[in-house]
């Protein structure tokens, strides 16, 4: 098990701290370095002879897991030297009565982890070490253990690990961020999770994020000094339901956000319907290109853009390795939506698929009748038709697509919707070393021609692009590294998640202003929608107090169906 997730992204200098661990112990370094390239990743048994302060130290069970507490807490004040002043301590506990353990004590086995610290021992050292504990948790992963042990023990059977992150400052502000996601297949994995799980690698930063269509507790500013809402794409039924839900986060005093990452035209009688209310009632919008701010400006001044980026920046691919085993050279195409875009390329892709037979080869995510457009035996579907037509696959499995492909066709029509689109996959095949050839419309702004990819803007372009990055493998290589360079270097998540962080304490630092500019926004349409308010006033009122019964405590907002 690593611990990558729980180290702040931003660290640019982290110690990881093994002690006397088994030689297949896995450190943190190989996957926190995809996450962070620039930082600087110490891996050492003691913190004597290292050199350097550090943004994070990992402190590993094999170091502290057998120590009494007075060397605990000397060890503790000794680390705790070598930190940062906004500096995290991450600390990791195996359980002493994990399932592994007791599997080996039975079959004869010395226990594979040699732990005599508990968790409460653990914490208890921490803060006699004057240190303050930021959160704690478990981490566990699964294990198979016989029956006959599991009808024996009288303990905890999983492989917990017991996780403290601590510093040794006085923490920041307490803050939430909820997430109400209202499309968790295709945008909430990059706008909402990725986002939230940087934040949390921040001290003090906590998450919630729920399903829309389901009762939402909101938290009392006692349990968290800053608290953020953000609504990812649920349109509200009607202007009240809108107008309900910004009073009672304008009550707690909670700022909200409004995040939406697609042109809203696509939906914009709804949105006519409740006066776009959903971002009219809110304090700010984030969004993520130039293009949707603009139009989103029209309802709320407050519009900050956040373009999408990668969690990770993979391995850089072995051309070399992949050149010498002289495999056909592969086309991928993976989007929804596009099949209008992608239709027009097919006689030209038909076209050099015989004119290059087995040397050239398709691969086809989503779309099954794409793929049975493309005339040639030597084309993959990348998908279970079983599930969800074939449209929808794991992430692995997508990126696994395109870093087995040496060209990534993006076909994007020039309309108003497609304008709003951002580059993300331009970035998703950068990162896999799977030279772009791409239209115009969203990629002419990020794409550098020639050197980071390739732009087309008429069928003939096309065919012509296509037919040289085909033959010339050197030039594909070249733009491969390019484009997997600028990844690097701007478009990684732990480059930009602070700026996030940053916005909303901005926001909040203005909240009675900006909750001041909302009510203006919405009030003067509330004399349209008077019946309808009045009508849903009624109805929340007979489901609140139906819902006091059952609720001892918080409070619920109640969405009608």
């Amino acid at each position: 098990m690593t611990f990558e997730t729980f180290i702040p992204a931003r660290s640019k200098a982290v110690l990881e701290l093994t002690g006397d661990a088994p030689k297949d112990f896995e450190t943190s370094r190989e996957k926190f370095m995809e996450i962070q390239p620039d930082c600087k990743y110490t891996v050492a048994a003691q913190v004597d002879g290292v050199k350097g302060s550090f943004d994070a130290i990992l402190i590993q069970s094999p170091l502290i897991g057998t120590l009494n507490q007075k060397n605990l807490v000397a060890l503790m004040k000794k680390i705790a030297e070598r930190l940062k002043p906004r500096g995290t301590l991450i600390f990791t506990l195996d359980n002493i009565g994990n399932a592994d353990n007791l599997t080996a004590l039975l079959e004869g086995k010395p226990p594979k982890f040699k732990v005599t610290l508990t968790r409460d021992e653990l914490k208890d050292a921490i803060e006699a070490a004057g240190l303050n504990v930021l959160r704690s948790l478990n981490a566990g992963r699964g294990t198979q253990v016989k029956r006959q042990l599991a009808e024996l023990a009288k303990t905890e059977l999983a492989v917990f690990v017991y996780i403290f992150t601590a510093c040794k400052s006085r923490p920041p502000k307490k803050t939430l961020i909820q997430t109400l996601v209202g499309e968790s297949t295709v945008c909430a994995p990059i706008r909402v999770h990725m986002p939230n799980a940087f934040f949390m690698t921040d001290p003090n930063v906590f998450i919630v994020s729920s399903p829309v269509g389901k009762p939402y507790k909101l938290f009392d500013k006692d349990q968290f000094e800053e608290r953020i809402f953000i609504n990812q794409r649920m349109s509200f039924p009607s202007f009240a339901v809108g107008l309900d839900f910004f009073n009672v986060l304008r009550e707690k005093e909670i700022l909200f956000i409004s995040e939406m990452d697609d042109h809203p035209i696509l939906w914009e009688d709804d949105y006519k319907r409740t006066e776009w209310i959903n971002f009219r009632a809110v304090h700010a919008i984030q969004t993520s290109t130039p293009y949707l701010a603009d139009f989103l400006r029209q309802f709320n001044p407050h519009v900050t853009v956040f373009a999408n980026h990668l969690r990770r920046l993979p391995p850089p691919r072995d051309f070399d390795a992949e050149f010498r085993q002289r495999k056909p050279i592969t086309i991928f195409f993976g989007a929804l939506n596009r099949d209008g875009d992608f239709l027009e390329l097919v006689p030209t892709l038909n076209k050099f698929a015989k004119q290059y037979g087995n040397k050239l080869a398709f691969k086809i995510l989503a779309r099954k009748n794409l793929f049975d457009a493309l005339d040639t035996p030597n084309k993959s579907f990348v998908g279970d038709l079983k599930q969800f037509d074939g449209q929808f696959v794991s992430y692995d499995t997508y990126e696994a697509a395109i870093r087995s492909s040496d060209i990534a066709l993006l076909p994007l029509r020039d309309n108003e919707f497609n304008r709003a689109k951002s580059d993300l996959k331009f970035i998703e095949c950068a990162a896999n070393g799977c030279v772009v050839l791409a239209s115009p419309t969203v990629y002419a702004d990020v794409v550098e021609e020639g050197i980071t990819g390739f732009i087309y803007r008429d069928g003939r372009e096309f065919a012509n692009k296509l037919n040289t990055l085909i033959r010339n493998r050197n030039m594909r290589r070249e733009v491969a590294e390019a484009a997997y360079s600028y990844v690097r270097y701007e478009r990684l998540m732990s480059q930009h998640y602070e700026e996030r962080l940053d916005w909303y304490r901005e926001l909040l630092a203005r909240l009675p202003e900006l909750t001041a500019e909302a009510q203006a926004r919405v009030e003067k349409f509330v004399p349209k929608f008077k019946d309808e308010i009045a009508q849903f006033r009624a109805r929340i009122a007979q489901k609140q107090a139906a819902a006091r019964k059952q609720v001892a405590v918080g409070e619920q907002i109640i969405i009608p169906e």
